[in-house]
């Protein structure tokens, strides 16, 4: 590699680590809310399609899951992505929400039952 092509790369590099860290920074102001739908609601039509009314009339996005493995998957994903807050319905909490919680306390997690939907992502519960 030439000295330019070295320098090149040197500043693409950093380019690279300020457009990353615009890019995983909210807005200021902004919140950021999921749902995450898991166990016997992912596989529940009525659930489901309340989730999903819920989350398009809220902004929220909404996440199915199956396994628990993608429980915790999620749920760390959306943290780290840094939602404000996770409504969970069906969610475990002890394999998927505690260990995400102690490493992202500023994130919000609730509990909610399929048909509390609305109220929870609302913050009335």
């Amino acid at each position: 590699m030439t000295k330019i092509q070295m320098k090149l790369a040197a500043v693409a590099g950093v380019l690279a680590v300020f457009a990353g860290s615009a890019i995983a920074s909210p807005e200021p102001g902004s919140t950021k809310s999921a749902i995450v739908v898991a166990g016997s609601a992912a596989t529940d039509r009525d659930a489901l399609a309340n989730a999903h009314e819920v989350a398009e009339a809220t902004g929220s996005d909404l996440k199915v899951v199956r396994s628990s493995a993608e429980q915790l998957g999620v749920v760390h994903m959306l943290a780290a992505r840094g939602y404000d807050k996770v409504v969970t319905v069906g969610v475990d909490r002890r394999t998927a929400i505690a260990p995400v919680a102690g490493k992202y306390p500023r994130v919000r997690f609730v509990a909610a039952e399929a048909n509390g939907l609305s109220a929870a992502i609302s913050g009335a519960v």
